[in-house]
């Protein structure tokens, strides 16, 4: 079994779930009919985008990896937040501000996850890197 494994079966009951509540929606409207598609969108957008966040500061990958999954996670998110004005009728006042504070959540957590870290930091960037000149040197004189 792939490492990812529990990522995607949560992903796949989200996508159920939300499928299934929709379907009784339609089927049993006296019960489940507050649940619309934008409640779905809800459901799914906001629980693909917290997964992804889950793994972007969960998962040992390089830092570009871990950004990515943390943007496309607060990305999904945002759409949850739009999901959720059209489901509940939030006035439009105050979208723009949740949206900032989702973005700004998402920023502050991908400082958090990558520690700060470049996209480009290598290993010459490292405590004690040695280039090759300096390695060939050490090696002929261990050699010696």
């Amino acid at each position: 079994m792939g490492r990812n494994i529990i990522y995607k079966l949560i992903g796949a009951f989200i996508f159920v779930i939300a499928s299934v509540l929709w379907i009784l929606s339609l089927t049993v409207p006296e019960t489940f009919g507050f649940f619309n598609l934008a409640w779905a969108g809800l459901l799914i957008c906001g629980g693909f985008g917290l997964i992804l966040l889950v793994q972007g500061c969960i998962q040992k990958d390089n830092s570009t990896h871990k950004k990515l999954k943390i943007w496309f996670g607060v990305a999904l998110l945002v759409c949850a937040a739009l999901c959720l004005v059209s489901a509940v009728a939030i006035p439009k006042s105050l979208v723009l501000p949740i949206i900032s504070i989702v973005v700004a959540v998402g920023l502050v957590i991908t400082i958090l996850a990558t520690g700060g870290s470049k996209w480009d930091e290598g290993d010459n960037h490292k405590i004690g890197y040695k280039n090759y000149h300096q390695r060939k040197e050490e090696q002929n004189n261990d050699n010696k």
